[in-house]
């Protein structure tokens, strides 16, 4: 009797393997799989570490099981649905059946398209479910995804992006846009370049801004992607810097870095943006003198017809180096060798700040006026908004502009304060070099602010990608003075340095 309930057991398990195989798609290690899902489906997915091991392992020293679903499309929602795409539903089960109980795990942590699950390091098999929401008939379309599983890392990597953080995970950040450009800077690296590039995407679902394979879908067509290396920017060490041409004017895209890790592609967290509608707003950057710079400054657009943008880069970084020479030599009637004049600042500090302010103020950052209407520093109720100027024909600041340039009417995203308030504190007394008082500062420096506002509906993201005054390359970590706060010091006075001979506050 005993013989014939063990012959039973065995054939009930014998078939219950047979269905479950059947119906389960058994992944292997370091596998990618693509499939598609109809609405209010399911598919099921079958994982187990010691089929690609070489060893047994006990019950304590499984190793951990990597799982990540990326989604690639999504169904087409009926006319009037106005919500938030729901994400697909994935269950997992450590026993030995299909996931559907109420023992299984709902990973519920899908964020943007992207969901990740790691094993606590003490089950060797795994069954996977992907469902689909409970959704009405009147979508159309299936859900496409991808589905990884390893025991060694994810499947699908994504840089999360901070550049606060020292650390291996590499970011990009946005220096600006014009018409038809975008300039990115990565993080800074060790050795040789890696083998990394921008991705460029157009109306990508923000459900899916976290999904490779859903940008990828999304691409944006006909653009391209000019990589050099770079020592500009907050931080030490070589960066990779990314010169974007032939984008379409006045249009929204989504931005990524894409990097190669062993046989892995992972991509960096989203960038938003979109490109000016201005036409006299021109990208320059690599510059000699001022190296920092990097970002749009008036033009002539009719002038760019006949001549290079390299003629303008030149014209304006030696404008910049003819006015920093007076200083120079101010500077150099100071012994920086003997003579202390702070205990934490020396001519070395003087010497780059005063020539990050003076590329700033002579080299002025442009945007488009649009963004002048209704928006911008001095609004009441807006937590965070840009220093914004509009110029008048042969109203800027520095004359040579208007004299040589010529860009017309433009709109200056003004210096930030801080760049003025850095040279105060870095240089001798002797050289009086002064900040401007309250009343004349608002409408010659911008504060650096971090937040949002809407507009007409129009919701504005303000941070290191969309910032509120120009840095010209300044760690945002040193731009702390805000319209709002009080730490002016009273003598600051409004009194152009001596040795300058040209008004540019």
């Amino acid at each position: 009797m005993f013989i014939k309930y063990i012959s039973i057991i065995i054939y009930c398990y014998h078939l219950h393997n047979v269905f479950s195989q059947s119906v389960t798609t058994q992944l292997k290690d370091n596998q990618i799989l693509t499939s598609t899902l109809p609405v209010n489906g399911y598919n099921y997915y079958y994982f187990s570490s010691s089929s690609s091991m070489n060893q047994m392992f006990t019950k304590r020293d499984q190793p951990e099981i990597y799982l990540s679903v990326a989604t690639c499309s999504q169904p087409i929602p009926p006319v009037n649905y106005h919500e938030t795409i729901p994400s697909l539903n994935i269950y997992i089960s450590t026993s030995n059946a299909l996931p559907g109980s109420n023992d299984d795990i709902l990973a519920n942590n899908s964020v943007n398209g992207l969901m990740n699950w790691t094993s606590d390091g003490q089950t060797s098999e795994i069954w996977i479910a992907v469902g689909s929401p409970n959704l009405t008939a009147s979508w159309n379309g299936n859900w496409t995804y991808e589905i990884g599983v390893s025991t060694s890392q994810f499947m699908h990597l994504l840089f999360v992006n901070n550049e606060e953080i020292d650390n291996d995970i590499p970011y990009i950040t946005l220096d600006d846009t014009d018409r038809n450009h975008a300039l990115f800077l990565s993080s800074p690296f060790q050795g040789s370049a890696p083998n990394s590039t921008i991705l460029m995407t157009h109306n990508l679902p923000k459900e899916l801004s976290y999904s490779l394979c859903a940008a990828r879908l999304h691409k944006s067509t006909h653009y391209n992607v000019n990589t050099t290396v770079t020592y500009r920017g907050p931080t030490h060490g070589p960066k990779q810097q990314f010169m974007i041409s032939n984008l379409t004017s006045n249009t929204a895209y989504t931005a990524y870095m894409l990097q190669t890790r062993g046989a892995l592609i992972g991509m960096t967290t989203p960038i938003y943006l979109k490109t000016k509608m201005e036409a006299n707003c021109r990208i320059i950057y690599d510059l000699q003198f001022c190296d920092q710079v990097a970002y749009s400054v008036p033009v002539n657009p009719d002038a760019l017809l006949t001549s290079s943008i390299q003629d303008l880069v030149n014209q304006y970084d030696q404008q910049a180096l003819e006015k920093f020479k007076p200083f120079d030599i101010a500077l150099s009637q100071f012994n920086c060798e003997t003579t202390l004049y702070s205990l934490v600042r020396n001519c070395t500090d003087c010497y780059r700040d005063y020539k990050t302010w003076l590329c700033a103020v002579t080299i002025p950052r442009c945007t488009d006026s649009s963004m002048n209407a209704g928006l911008h520093q001095g609004t009441d109720n807006v937590a965070a908004a840009p220093a914004l100027r509009d110029i008048s024909v042969n109203a800027s600041r520095n004359p040579w502009i208007d004299e040589s340039i010529q860009p017309g009417e433009w709109t200056e995203l003004l210096p930030c304060i801080d760049l003025c308030y850095h040279v105060v504190q870095s240089c001798p007394p002797f050289l009086n070099f002064y900040c401007p008082e309250p009343d004349l500062r608002s409408i010659q420096y911008g504060y650096w602010q971090n937040g949002t506002a809407s507009v007409n509906g129009t919701v504005y993201h303000f941070n290191i990608n969309n910032p509120t005054c120009n840095r010209v390359g300044i760690s945002p970590g040193l731009l702390t003075i805000s319209h709002t706060s009080t730490l002016y010091c009273s003598f600051i006075l409004y009194i152009v340095p001596l040795f300058t001979l040209l008004l540019l506050l």
